[in-house]
């Protein structure tokens, strides 16, 4: 080496202590990686398919509230931040328009789904009934999470139990009417649906408590 640059010669014998040393340290690592795995296979029981899958489920079943809420709490985070969109759209274009902005994209899924249904409702029966059929068929409420609460032959009064709750949730959050928000875009979306049965049939949002909705389908 001359002056601080090595020679052609120093670069080969640097070069070839390099690719030893790194050899060295691969060669250890693996044999490192060989003895836990030897210790892990004669200490640690063998077990079957059954046996591996039956104890993921046992863990899947543990946490299976913490992991219903973490999906809960992002769908309330996403909710969030579509309405402060809507918001910011309500002070430039107004707010009826950014909800019919808005009613309009879940328009479109909800007549998406309707097109793909099978007999999403019955072909028999009254309007009314029909449009009822439907509403359940696309909300698929389990048992107990709705209750008529009025019947009769111009309209049929409701409760029904709304499980993610991510609408009021956000309009908890960003202090909107909760009924409001739920006439304006999604029962304005629910009433697109009725027009395949009978335009005169209409969906409102009456009240909301404690993750409650009191809803009316109405024959006009």
């Amino acid at each position: 080496m001359h002056d601080g640059v090595p020679e052609k010669g120093d670069r080969h014998q640097s070069s070839a202590v390099k690719l030893v040393t790194e050899r060295m340290s691969f060669a250890m690592v693996r044999k490192g990686q060989e003895q836990v795995n030897e210790e892990r296979w004669e200490g640690r029981k063998v077990h079957g398919r059954d046996e591996v899958l039956r104890e993921i489920e046992k863990h899947a079943k543990a946490y299976s509230d913490q992991v219903v809420q973490d999906l809960r709490n992002m769908m309330n985070d996403y909710e969030v931040d579509i309405y402060r969109i809507i918001m910011a759209m309500g002070r430039r274009y107004g707010m009826d328009t950014a909800y019919e902005i808005m009613s309009e994209t879940v328009t479109e899924k909800r007549l998406k789904w309707l097109d793909q249904a099978k007999d999403p409702f019955p072909r028999e029966g009254s309007d009314l009934d029909r449009g009822f059929n439907l509403f359940v068929n696309y909300f698929r409420p389990k048992e107990g999470e709705l209750e008529i609460i009025e019947k009769s032959e111009r309209r049929v009064v409701f409760k029904r139990k709304e499980f993610v709750n991510a609408i009021s949730h956000a309009c908890h959050v960003l202090g909107l009417d909760v009924i409001e928000v739920n006439n304006k875009v999604y029962a304005r979306a629910t009433n697109f649906m009725f027009d395949r049965i009978n335009p005169r049939l209409k969906h409102v949002v009456r009240r909301y408590n404690d993750g409650w909705y009191e809803e009316m389908i109405e024959l006009t």
